[in-house]
This record gives structure tokens, C-alpha cells and sequence, in this order.
């Protein structure tokens, strides 16, 4: 029985449970036994005792059956692996390792067809150095056979790399080199799952891949050539992380950020001015000193609702006003050095040229490094002088602002937040999003705003998720376009678990609202834990934690 526990991008946590043993994955094979390769699962208190696999051919597709235990095991404190249907072996991934880019195929091409409700195994493969990016590639067990073997030749395996035991001066004359590779191990390994269980399993990769020059080539066709298949594991919400390394640009959920900005994200009808301005290392960026004093000065300028705040930044290129409370808008954090690389650069300017493309009458550029950046594709108004949030350059802003802005019909402030929050469920939602609105107002202050129809509460923007929360009432208002997942026929007590989803949109990802389908009426709305794919193929695990139902 396999039960997800926690997924961390296309890292995942899992239960697996054989014949009243538990192991959590990811978790290797402890190689042992005199009488031929027995392979022992190690992980928490139990273990599984299985004998070597034998490759079968399955249609020429590379898939090979799950290890079988050997009949004269007579070891009973162990549980044998009959046959788990729950295993898909990644045969001759040993040889693989030989070519990042056909592992990582043969690994992707292995996911595809096997699906979310299988563990895969990658035999010989595994090396302190490498568990963490191949756990992050999918790959969910291991063995010691690799290290065993370094070992043996008198190597250390670290997670900074192979040493030579003989050179490493902590390390005892005659020490037990076996023991203490395997003890990295299931250090790293602990790690690993703890990671995965945070939330942070991208952001471990990118660190430890610099170990080899394997590991950044296999992290690299992985982003450049299967972003796709990430994608879709990638949940729409998640905790503070940092984009440390040059591989951040292209992680999944900031390029399917910046995706999304330039496909769904549309000004207002009424902000004909558009206002470039710097990000802020305190996130979301309303609650950073320097935004407060940008926010200050639209505030004494009449008539600033014309004005649309675009925020320049790396990874993210540009974010919106509105969509600051996004992940991973509000959770990004970055090292600040004035530097751009050509990367960073053409990104800036694609994403900037993208949201000045909306047609706005006049451009203000009010920004610090990014300014020499932007203005190579873009004119405007220059505002700032040095730094933005200097007295002078903040006089400048307003005085600009004020002589723009008065030149346009008055918009009225309620108009501007319905507006707003219009752009926001056209964001979330995609296309036809927008029609929460209609006949709706807002509210509350930024960034506490209730949708109203009437007395009838359709949704909420609260800064704790950073989207809109639906309610039943507002989930049937955009039901053509709300994300959807049906369930069976019986009532909805609690959360709903993948074993009672009968269907799901695969376009769902963990974080996302969803409406939950019975006999063809909305049931309940909530939060997707799981993807829609993975919703349907696995058998455990919580699907969408439920926050409104209907008997």
C-alpha cells in the first residue's frame, strides 16, 4: 500500500506499506547476505527482505517486475516482498549514469508510463552526492551497492563528493569504510525526506547538484527539456525560498509564474499610466518600507488610480501589483549584488516589453540597478535619481504623477478595487475567472477584500494563501472555468481522500481551489492537496482538504 505524505516539486514522500512493515520513502536497499545480492529496505524501525530482480522484457518498454523474495529465506523477523505491484524498476540505470540525458529520458519515459501510484527504483545508482538531485528527478529508491563498491576501493562517499579515505585526516587508520558510507547515507537520506517535507526539494538540489558535473548536466535537460513534466507536481502555493543559485531562473514554478503573467494577467481598463518600480527584500512587498513609501506617495497624488504599479524583479521579471501575495511572489528571496547576468537580463526586458504591450498612454520608470536595464527597450519617464527611495527621487515620482494624472477622468476608488480584483480571478482562474465580478462588489481594505453579491459572500483575498478562497456560492458562479474533482457517490464528511475521487482535471495542482463534483452539482470547494493526476491514480492519501460542503 503506498499513501503520499508529502510532495516537494516532483520529489515526493511516501508511506509503503508491505505485509505489516512501513518504510518511508525515499529510502534505499541496504545490500547484504552471504549467499548471493539479498537486499534489505532500511528505513525508520522496519525493513522488507527481498531477493535480486530479474529483468523480464515488457513490450521493449524498459520496465522490469518488482524484486522477488527467494523462496529458502528463512529469516522471519523480516516481511518478504511478494511481488509488489507498487515497483517499477529503472533497468540498466547503472549504464545510464553514463549519459545524463538518456537517464533522465529513460526516467521521465519510465514516470510517464508507470504514473504517480508506483515507487521506481534505479539499481547501482545512488551515491551520497547524487541522492538528493535524483530523489528530485523522481527517482524514489536506492541501494548501497555504489558506495559499498568505493568503499571497498578505499573511497569515502560524501555529499560533497568522493574522497580518498587515505587523504582524510578525521578518518581512523583501519576504519569500518562501509559503515560510515552507508551512515552518509541515511543522513542524506533523512535530509532528503525532510526537505520534501518542507516544501524545499528544489531548492536542495540546486545546492547539493554542484557536487558533480553529472548532476548539474542531469538538473539542466531536466529544466530545459521536461518542464512540462515537472510542471504539473508543482504545487501553486508554498513556503519562503531562496534563489541562490543561476538554475533558479528556470525552476517550474517561476517560469510558470512569469507564463502566466504574460497570458492572463490584463491591466484595467482604466490604469493608462504604467509605473515601473524596484522590488523589496521583504515579502509580500506592501509590507516593506520602501513600497510604503511608493504607496505614500500614490496616496497623496488625486487621481492615482489610474496607475498601474508594475514590480521589476529577478527571477520573477515583473509582478503586478495585484498578484504580489502569489507564490512565488511573496516567498522568493534572492542575493542582492547590483549584478544582472545576460540571462537575467533578457528575461527583465521580455517580461517588461510584455506588460508595457497592454497599451498604456505614458511609461515611469522609477528603479535603482534594473533602471539601465529596462531603459535599452523601453522609453519613459525617468524618476529617480540614485536611490528610489531617496526624499529627492520620491519628490520627483509625485510631481510627475500629479501632472499625469490630473489630465484623466477621476476614477472612482471603488471602481478601482473591483477592477482589481477582477484582474485577480482572471489570474487565478484563467479566461472567464473575471465573471466572479460580475455584479459584485468588494469589501474590506487591500489585502483583507471580500467578494459580495448582494449579502451573498462569492470569495476572499486574504494575504495567508494569497489567493481568493471560494465559497459554494462563488465556486457555481464561475463553474465553467473553476477547477473540478468528482467524487463517488456517498457524503462529504471531512477532507476528501483519493480513494473515493472518481475523476479530476488534470490540469489541477496541489494548492489550487477546486470544486468538488457529486452526481453532477457542486459538493463542496476547497484546497487540492495532490495533483489531478495523481488524485485518480493513487489509493491514499488526502486529495482536497474541504473547507465549505453541502450535505
Amino acid at each position: 500500500m503506498l499513501e503520499l505524505l508529502a510532495r516537494s516539486g516532483t520529489a515526493r514522500r511516501c508511506l509503503w506499506s508491505v505485509e505489516g512493515a512501513k518504510v518511508e520513502t525515499p529510502v534505499t536497499f541496504v545490500v547484504d547476505g552471504e549467499e548471493g545480492p539479498v537486499l534489505m529496505l532500511a528505513g525508520n524501525s522496519s525493513c522488507l527482505q527481498v531477493d535480486k530482480f530479474t529483468v523480464l522484457e515488457m513490450e521493449g518498454n524498459g520496465i522490469v517486475p518488482p524484486l522477488r523474495a527467494r523462496a529458502d529465506v528463512k529469516e522471519s523477523c523480516f516481511p518478504r516482498l511478494n511481488g509488489s505491484e507498487e515497483m517499477a524498476v529503472l533497468d540498466g540505470a547503472f549504464e545510464l549514469r553514463r549519459d545524463a540525458r538518456a537517464f533522465v529520458n529513460a526516467l521521465v519515459e519510465l514516470r510517464e508510463k508507470v504514473g504517480r501510484s508506483k515507487l521506481i527504483y534505479a539499481p547501482g545508482m545512488a551515491d551520497v552526492s547524487n541522492i538528493a538531485v535524483l530523489t528530485y528527478l523522481g527517482v524514489d529508491l536506492f541501494d548501497t551497492s555504489l558506495i559499498d563498491h568505493r568503499a571497498a576501493l578505499g573511497w569515502l562517499s560524501l555529499a560533497e563528493g568522493s574522497l580518498e579515505a587515505a587523504k582524510a585526516e578525521w578518518v581512523p587508520e583501519g576504519a569500518d569504510l562501509r559503515s560510515l558510507n552507508r551512515e552518509c547515507m541515511f543522513r542524506e537520506l533523512a535530509l532528503v525526506r525532510r526537505m520534501i517535507s518542507s516544501g524545499r526539494m528544489r531548492e536542495f538540489a540546486e545546492m547539493r547538484c554542484h557536487s558533480s558535473p553529472w548532476n548539474v548536466a542531469a538538473l539542466r535537460i531536466f529544466d530545459d527539456e521536461h518542464y512540462q513534466h515537472q510542471e504539473q507536481d508543482f504545487s501553486v502555493t508554498g513556503p519562503r525560498f531562496y534563489c541562490n543559485a543561476k538554475q533558479s531562473l528556470v525552476r517550474p514554478d517561476v517560469r510558470r509564474f512569469r507564463d502566466m503573467v504574460k497570458a492572463r494577467f490584463h491591466r484595467p481598463e482604466h490604469r493608462k499610466v504604467l509605473l515601473l518600480i524596484p522590488c523589496s527584500a521583504k515579502k509580500p512587498y506592501y509590507t516593506s518600507r520602501s513600497h510604503q513609501l511608493f504607496r505614500q506617495v500614490l496616496w497623496e497624488v488625486p487621481n492615482s488610480q489610474v496607475v498601474q504599479e508594475i514590480i521589476v524583479t529577478s527571477p520573477l521579471g515583473t509582478v503586478p501589483r495585484e498578484l504580489e501575495m502569489f507564490y512565488p511572489a511573496a516567498q522568493y528571496d534572492i542575493p542582492v549584488t547590483g549584478h544582472w547576468d545576460r540571462e537575467e537580463e533578457a528575461m527583465v526586458k521580455d517580461m517588461v516589453l510584455s506588460m508595457a504591450a497592454q497599451g498604456y498612454d505614458h511609461v515611469i520608470l522609477h528603479l535603482g540597478d534594473e533602471g539601465p536595464i529596462v531603459q535599452e527597450v523601453l522609453d519613459g519617464t525617468i524618476t529617480s535619481n540614485g536611490s528610489p527611495t531617496s526624499g529627492e527621487s520620491l519628490g520627483m515620482l509625485k510631481e510627475t504623477l500629479k501632472g499625469i494624472c490630473s489630465k484623466y477622468d477621476r476614477v472612482d476608488p471603488s471602481l478601482d478595487r473591483w477592477a482589481a480584483m477582477s484582474s485577480v480571478a482572471g489570474y487565478q482562474f484563467g479566461p472567464g475567472g473575471e465573471g466572479l465580478l460580475d455584479g459584485a462588489h468588494i469589501l474590506g481594505n487591500y489585502p483583507f477584500m471580500k467578494i459580495m453579491r448582494r449579502k451573498e459572500q462569492l470569495g476572499m483575498l486574504n494575504p495567508e494563501r494569497g489567493m481568493i478562497s471560494l465559497t459554494l456560492e462563488g465556486a457555481e458562479a464561475i463553474s465553467s472555468v473553476v477547477p473540478k474533482v468528482t467524487m463517488g457517490d456517498f457524503e462529504l464528511k471531512g477532507s476528501l481522500f483519493s480513494v473515493g475521487v472518481s475523476d479530476a482535471d488534470p490540469s489541477i495542482r496541489a494548492g489550487e481551489e477546486v470544486a468538488i463534483m457529486r452526481n453532477g452539482k457542486i459538493a463542496g470547494v476547497g484546497v487540492a492537496t495532490m495533483g489531478g493526476r495523481e488524485m485518480v491514480e493513487m489509493r491514499r492519501g488526502e486529495a482536497v482538504k474541504v473547507r465549505h460542503k453541502r450535505k
